[in-house]
Protein backbone atom coordinates (compact mmCIF):
# COMPACT_ATOMS: atom_id res chain seq x y z
CA UNK A 1 0.00 0.00 0.00
CA UNK A 2 1.27 3.45 -0.69
CA UNK A 3 2.22 6.12 2.02
CA UNK A 4 0.03 8.62 2.74
CA UNK A 5 1.35 12.27 2.45
CA UNK A 6 3.15 13.30 5.59
CA UNK A 7 0.81 16.13 5.83
CA UNK A 8 -2.03 14.82 6.47
CA UNK A 9 -5.77 16.68 5.97
CA UNK A 10 -7.79 14.04 8.45
CA UNK A 11 -10.95 15.50 6.26
CA UNK A 12 -9.32 14.91 2.98
CA UNK A 13 -7.86 11.67 3.96
CA UNK A 14 -9.88 9.65 6.46
CA UNK A 15 -7.36 6.83 6.29
CA UNK A 16 -5.11 9.28 7.93
CA UNK A 17 -8.02 10.34 10.77
CA UNK A 18 -8.21 6.02 11.07
CA UNK A 19 -4.07 5.65 12.11
CA UNK A 20 -4.12 8.72 14.73
CA UNK A 21 -6.93 6.86 16.57
CA UNK A 22 -4.46 3.58 16.30
CA UNK A 23 -2.05 5.41 17.64
CA UNK A 24 -3.94 7.81 19.98
CA UNK A 25 -5.33 4.13 21.30
CA UNK A 26 -2.31 2.57 22.01
CA UNK A 27 -0.78 5.73 23.67
CA UNK A 28 -3.65 5.83 25.95
CA UNK A 29 -3.42 1.81 26.49
CA UNK A 30 0.59 2.77 27.98
CA UNK A 31 -1.01 5.14 29.95
CA UNK A 32 -3.80 3.58 32.95
CA UNK A 33 -3.33 6.56 35.33
CA UNK A 34 -5.54 9.27 34.27
CA UNK A 35 -2.94 11.74 35.84
CA UNK A 36 0.01 10.30 33.86
CA UNK A 37 -2.70 10.55 30.54
CA UNK A 38 -3.61 14.06 31.53
CA UNK A 39 0.60 15.16 31.51
CA UNK A 40 0.60 12.97 27.99
CA UNK A 41 -2.16 15.11 26.87
CA UNK A 42 -0.45 18.48 27.60
CA UNK A 43 2.67 17.30 26.11
CA UNK A 44 0.90 16.86 22.81
CA UNK A 45 -0.86 20.03 22.91
CA UNK A 46 2.72 21.70 23.54
CA UNK A 47 4.00 19.82 20.65
CA UNK A 48 1.49 20.74 17.97
CA UNK A 49 2.05 24.47 19.59
CA UNK A 50 5.66 23.75 18.50
CA UNK A 51 4.47 22.97 14.89
CA UNK A 52 2.50 26.47 14.61
CA UNK A 53 4.82 28.63 16.50
CA UNK A 54 8.27 27.69 15.18
CA UNK A 55 8.84 28.34 11.59
CA UNK A 56 10.17 25.23 9.43
CA UNK A 57 9.79 22.99 12.55
CA UNK A 58 6.67 21.00 10.90
CA UNK A 59 8.37 20.71 7.69
CA UNK A 60 11.81 19.48 9.45
CA UNK A 61 9.65 16.73 10.84
CA UNK A 62 7.75 15.98 7.57
CA UNK A 63 10.84 16.40 5.06
CA UNK A 64 10.57 13.57 2.16
CA UNK A 65 14.01 14.21 1.17
CA UNK A 66 14.67 12.55 5.07
CA UNK A 67 15.05 9.36 5.58
CA UNK A 68 13.24 7.11 8.00
CA UNK A 69 16.47 6.87 10.45
CA UNK A 70 17.06 10.67 9.61
CA UNK A 71 13.55 11.66 10.38
CA UNK A 72 14.11 9.50 13.87
CA UNK A 73 17.46 11.31 14.90
CA UNK A 74 15.65 14.40 14.71
CA UNK A 75 13.01 13.32 16.76
CA UNK A 76 15.47 11.95 19.54
CA UNK A 77 17.05 15.77 19.17
CA UNK A 78 14.34 17.56 19.79
CA UNK A 79 12.14 15.27 22.09
CA UNK A 80 15.12 13.22 24.41
CA UNK A 81 14.34 14.15 27.61
CA UNK A 82 12.00 16.71 27.24
CA UNK A 83 8.46 14.27 26.81
CA UNK A 84 7.80 11.71 28.77
CA UNK A 85 8.57 8.05 27.28
CA UNK A 86 5.84 6.84 25.97
CA UNK A 87 5.65 10.01 24.15
CA UNK A 88 9.21 9.85 22.59
CA UNK A 89 8.73 6.19 21.81
CA UNK A 90 5.59 6.81 19.81
CA UNK A 91 7.01 9.66 18.17
CA UNK A 92 9.89 7.56 17.00
CA UNK A 93 7.26 5.22 15.83
CA UNK A 94 5.54 7.59 13.82
CA UNK A 95 8.80 9.21 12.28
CA UNK A 96 10.26 5.92 10.98
CA UNK A 97 6.59 4.94 9.68
CA UNK A 98 6.61 8.76 7.87
CA UNK A 99 3.14 9.57 10.01
CA UNK A 100 4.40 12.65 11.86
CA UNK A 101 2.10 14.49 9.61
CA UNK A 102 -0.59 12.65 12.37
CA UNK A 103 0.19 14.76 15.32
CA UNK A 104 -2.55 16.84 15.16
CA UNK A 105 -5.26 14.50 14.65
CA UNK A 106 -3.58 12.64 17.30
CA UNK A 107 -3.74 15.07 19.58
CA UNK A 108 -7.78 15.38 19.15
CA UNK A 109 -8.15 11.79 19.09
CA UNK A 110 -5.76 10.99 22.56
CA UNK A 111 -8.22 13.81 24.46
CA UNK A 112 -10.99 12.72 23.40
CA UNK A 113 -10.48 9.16 23.98
CA UNK A 114 -9.07 10.27 27.48
CA UNK A 115 -12.58 12.32 28.00
CA UNK A 116 -14.39 9.09 27.38
CA UNK A 117 -12.51 6.81 29.79
CA UNK A 118 -12.69 9.77 32.24
CA UNK A 119 -16.50 9.86 32.08
CA UNK A 120 -16.18 13.35 30.59
CA UNK A 121 -17.98 14.76 27.30
CA UNK A 122 -17.11 17.66 25.07
CA UNK A 123 -19.25 20.81 25.30
CA UNK A 124 -19.48 23.83 23.34
CA UNK A 125 -22.01 26.56 24.63
CA UNK A 126 -22.39 29.06 22.63
CA UNK A 127 -24.50 32.58 24.12
CA UNK A 128 -24.99 36.20 22.67
CA UNK A 129 -22.92 37.65 25.60
CA UNK A 130 -20.31 35.88 27.34
CA UNK A 131 -21.46 33.81 30.47
CA UNK A 132 -20.70 34.97 34.21
CA UNK A 133 -18.86 32.66 36.24
CA UNK A 134 -22.07 31.94 38.44
CA UNK A 135 -24.22 31.60 35.27
CA UNK A 136 -21.29 29.22 33.60
CA UNK A 137 -21.55 26.94 36.84
CA UNK A 138 -25.27 26.92 36.27
CA UNK A 139 -24.99 25.67 32.61
CA UNK A 140 -21.88 22.75 33.87
CA UNK A 141 -24.32 21.18 36.70
CA UNK A 142 -26.97 21.11 34.05
CA UNK A 143 -25.78 19.58 31.86
CA UNK A 144 -24.09 16.92 33.39
CA UNK A 145 -27.53 16.39 35.35
CA UNK A 146 -28.55 16.31 31.55
CA UNK A 147 -26.07 13.85 29.62
CA UNK A 148 -24.87 11.95 33.43
CA UNK A 149 -21.20 12.81 32.61
CA UNK A 150 -18.88 15.90 33.65
CA UNK A 151 -19.14 18.19 30.97
CA UNK A 152 -15.71 20.02 29.57
CA UNK A 153 -17.03 23.09 28.66
CA UNK A 154 -16.00 25.38 25.78
CA UNK A 155 -17.69 28.62 25.96
CA UNK A 156 -18.11 31.13 22.25
CA UNK A 157 -19.87 34.00 22.33
CA UNK A 158 -21.88 35.19 18.66
CA UNK A 159 -24.26 37.88 18.88
CA UNK A 160 -26.57 36.68 16.34
CA UNK A 161 -27.67 34.27 18.92
CA UNK A 162 -30.40 36.11 20.29
CA UNK A 163 -31.58 35.68 23.68
CA UNK A 164 -30.66 32.00 24.22
CA UNK A 165 -27.99 29.34 23.55
CA UNK A 166 -26.65 26.97 21.44
CA UNK A 167 -25.00 23.53 22.92
CA UNK A 168 -23.15 21.05 20.86
CA UNK A 169 -21.94 18.26 22.40
CA UNK A 170 -19.34 16.79 20.44
CA UNK A 171 -19.98 15.86 17.27
CA UNK A 172 -23.09 14.08 18.37
CA UNK A 173 -26.70 14.68 16.42
CA UNK A 174 -29.49 14.38 18.81
CA UNK A 175 -32.89 13.72 18.45
CA UNK A 176 -35.83 16.24 19.24
CA UNK A 177 -36.60 15.40 22.56
CA UNK A 178 -32.61 15.68 23.68
CA UNK A 179 -32.97 19.06 21.57
CA UNK A 180 -35.96 20.15 23.66
CA UNK A 181 -33.98 19.70 26.94
CA UNK A 182 -31.42 21.32 25.95
CA UNK A 183 -33.80 24.08 25.05
CA UNK A 184 -35.77 24.02 27.78
CA UNK A 185 -31.94 24.87 29.70
CA UNK A 186 -31.87 27.88 27.71
CA UNK A 187 -34.95 28.97 28.85
CA UNK A 188 -34.20 28.48 32.84
CA UNK A 189 -31.03 31.01 31.72
CA UNK A 190 -32.84 33.52 30.25
CA UNK A 191 -35.42 33.52 33.09
CA UNK A 192 -33.60 33.13 35.93
CA UNK A 193 -30.85 35.24 34.99
CA UNK A 194 -29.99 38.22 34.40
CA UNK A 195 -27.86 38.55 31.14
CA UNK A 196 -25.86 42.21 30.82
CA UNK A 197 -26.92 43.92 27.92
CA UNK A 198 -23.91 43.88 24.98
CA UNK A 199 -21.82 47.37 25.58
CA UNK A 200 -23.98 49.00 28.46
CA UNK A 201 -22.31 47.81 31.31
CA UNK A 202 -26.23 47.58 32.34
CA UNK A 203 -27.83 44.14 33.80
CA UNK A 204 -30.90 43.37 31.88
CA UNK A 205 -33.94 41.00 32.41
CA UNK A 206 -33.51 38.41 29.40
CA UNK A 207 -36.55 38.73 26.58
CA UNK A 208 -39.30 36.53 27.79
CA UNK A 209 -39.83 34.67 23.98
CA UNK A 210 -38.70 31.06 24.18
CA UNK A 211 -35.02 30.01 22.83
CA UNK A 212 -34.11 29.72 18.67
CA UNK A 213 -33.54 25.87 19.55
CA UNK A 214 -29.82 24.46 19.82
CA UNK A 215 -30.01 23.11 15.71
CA UNK A 216 -26.12 24.59 14.70
CA UNK A 217 -25.42 24.52 11.02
Amino acid sequence: MADLPDRIDSVMYPAGESLARVYAEALLGQTPSDVEAEEVAAELDAIVSLLEQVDGFEELLTAALLSQSERAAVVNRVFHGRVSEPVEALLNVMARGGRLGLLRPLRRVFRSALYDREGKREVTVTTAVPLTPAQRAQVAASLAEMLGAEPVLTTRVDEDVIGGMVVRVGDSIYDASVRAELGNLGGRLKHEIKLEAPGTGREQDAPSQEPAGTDEA
